[in-house]
């Protein structure tokens, strides 16, 4: 309470609640503070009945970053900034309190008390007590309101079954939720600022409460990075002397102006406002006297130049050299090639899919070396469908989440190390980036599928069986496509212990490659024992705790790789054997 108390006499704020007096009496520490008429946001946020408009969102966003400004020019960090430490006045004003609290105070948080747990705003660094934290580790707990705020859930998908240190954990391996995926109106510069906010690594974040301040006054359209990325794996960027700027499409570093007081903001707002009326206006530099002014506009002439050549390089490389591939490969009858890949950004392209004509078929087996799980058999009507030929690629999961650049051997290797949550991100961002309707929609920490929509989704367990059988042509195979394994299939006997490129091994008859083996497959059911009274393949378990896996994969012995094997997993589980394809609904 000390370090609480001294902190708060330091700061006089009309966003943060004023600290009166801090004394002692008879060896008790009493803390005097500012009267709030009010409620906190985690309250506000408990009731169903209050909406939180656009507007408001908007609003009390930017007085939360005046609010750390200030504080952060005082050199006082928040480190706990929550719902639950926010007061909504009765003028619908915020007023921030807790500064100077221990950062590691969330572990006393009763998870009872709370809406949203303390915990799960914590910026990442403070979480793992990784020192020195310094003014990004509150941007990061702003990013985490802000999104709340505008969208009215977490910017992740939660198991609410876990602890709240557990559920805080599994948040570090996710990227943040696109709300267009949600069905939110957030827009897309919007979200991306608050992307950069969320990111894991400090150093990518902005740099200070102002710069994210004035990124959302002037919508500024940043470049997008999967906020899980590594600091390492962006690409050096060209680096100005400090005072100077260009306009940049994609530019992501920020004109450093002298820190504002409280005051300072109003006439910020105006002038960005006013300048930012006319999108396609240049951004002004007003450079006052500067004894070296004409060595910077030389410099600036060259870096034009620079520029210029880099405009003329990408256009020539991407758009005529493509347009001459894309035109070439149009005639070609094979299926499509896609070319080495040196740069982080893999251009997107269609995936290629398979169709599979409907039919009823027996899901299951009553074989001797049939597991109790593939028991008892049962009939399921199988609407006709898409269905890729090949275990999604790194290259092609690239195309929706750009990162490290790809090498050449690995450009058509099954990913892997992805969860079943990330899974369904790629295949409602595909979905979108293709022209189609997105199958998932998030519905508080819940996925619900949508299997009339025209987008990209994993195939139900049925579905899966079903094309592994060779559809229509059900032939009794113990293998997708053969009963000699090693015609068709990457498995422990000859896999030489990692997975390989798809497409290597015998097709099926639907044309369909590494149904057994290479790496194994989500699909979209909860794991539970098969009943017999199944009607659609479209409707498995409602709920569960583990997603069903198919197909078997590269470090399985014979047995496992099996049409009917069954296998499962956490939809949060992340392993080189576990990878996906997807499928259409027709």
């Amino acid at each position: 309470m000390r370090e609480e108390g001294e902190a708060g006499l330091k700061l006089n704020h009309h966003y943060i609640r004023k600290t009166i007096g801090l004394f002692e009496d008879d060896g008790a520490l009493y803390l005097v503070s500012e009267f709030v008429e009010g409620e906190t946001l985690d309250e506000i946020l408990a009731q169903s009945h209050f909406k939180i408009t656009f507007e408001l969102a908007r609003k009390w966003t930017l007085q939360l970053l005046e609010a750390l400004n200030y504080a952060h020019q005082s050199g006082i960090l928040h480190l706990n900034l929550n719902p639950a430490n926010i007061f909504i006045t009765s003028s619908q004003d915020i007023k921030i309190t807790g500064f100077g609290k221990d950062p590691q105070s969330w572990k006393y948080a009763n998870p009872e008390e709370y809406k949203y747990h303390p915990i799960l705003f914590t910026a990442p660094e403070v979480f793992l007590g990784h020192k020195p934290f310094d003014f990004r580790a509150d941007l990061y707990s702003v990013g985490i309101i802000a999104y709340l705020l505008f969208c009215g859930q977490l910017p992740w998908s939660l198991d609410l079954r876990l602890s709240p240190s557990a559920q805080k954990s599994k948040t570090l391996e996710q990227i943040v939720i696109n709300p267009n995926l949600l069905s939110k109106l957030m827009p897309e510069w919007l979200f991306k600022i608050l992307n950069k906010a969320l990111m894991i690594e400090p150093s990518l974040r902005f740099d200070n409460a102002e710069e994210m301040h004035s990124a959302i006054i002037s919508e500024l359209d940043i470049p997008y990075i999967p906020s899980t990325t590594k600091a390492e794996a962006i690409s050096s960027q060209t680096t100005l002397e400090k005072g100077t700027t260009f306009s940049a499409p994609d530019e992501s570093s920020y004109f450093k102006k002298p820190n504002l007081s409280e005051s300072g903001f109003s006439e910020k707002e105006k002038s960005i406002k006013s300048s930012s009326k006319n999108k396609n206006q240049e951004q002004q530099i007003v450079i006052t006297t500067d004894p070296a002014l004409e060595k910077m506009k030389k410099t600036l002439r060259i870096i034009g130049i620079i520029s210029a050549g880099i405009v003329i390089y990408i256009i020539f490389k991407y758009v005529i050299i493509k347009g001459i591939q894309n035109t070439i490969k149009a005639k070609q009858e094979s299926s499509v090639v896609t070319p080495f890949v040196t740069e982080s950004t893999v251009p997107n392209q269609l995936l290629e899919l398979n169709a599979v004509e409907g039919d009823s078929t027996i899901i299951g087996s009553m074989e001797s070396d049939a597991d109790p799980d593939e028991f008892p058999p049962h009939t399921v009507l199988i609407p006709s469908f898409y269905i890729s030929p090949y275990e999604i690629t790194m290259e092609q999961w690239a195309m929706v989440f750009p990162g490290n650049k790809l090498k050449d051997e690995e450009r058509d290797l099954p990913v892997t190390n992805v969860s079943f949550d990330e899974v369904i991100q790629y295949c409602n961002e595909k979905s979108v980036l293709d022209g189609f309707q997105p199958c998932y929609e998030y519905i508080d920490s819940y996925i619900v599928c949508d299997f009339k929509a025209s987008g990209y989704r994993l195939p139900t367990e049925a579905e899966w069986e079903f094309a592994a059988k060779e559809g229509k042509y059900e032939t009794p195979y113990t293998y997708s496509g053969s009963n000699n394994i090693d015609q068709v299939a990457w498995y422990i006997e000859n896999s030489e212990g990692h997975s390989h490129p798809v497409g290597e091994k015998k097709n099926n008859k639907l044309k369909l490659y590494d149904m057994s083996g290479n790496v194994s497959e989500w699909v979209w059911d909860w794991y539970a024992p098969y009943s017999a009274n199944v009607l659609t393949a479209l409707a498995g378990p409602e709920s569960g705790t583990d997603r069903v896996v198919r197909g078997g994969s590269w470090k399985d012995p014979a047995r496992e790789v099996r049409i009917t094997n069954r296998t499962y997993a956490k939809p949060y589980n992340k392993t080189t054997y576990i990878g996906f394809r997807v499928v259409r609904s027709k």
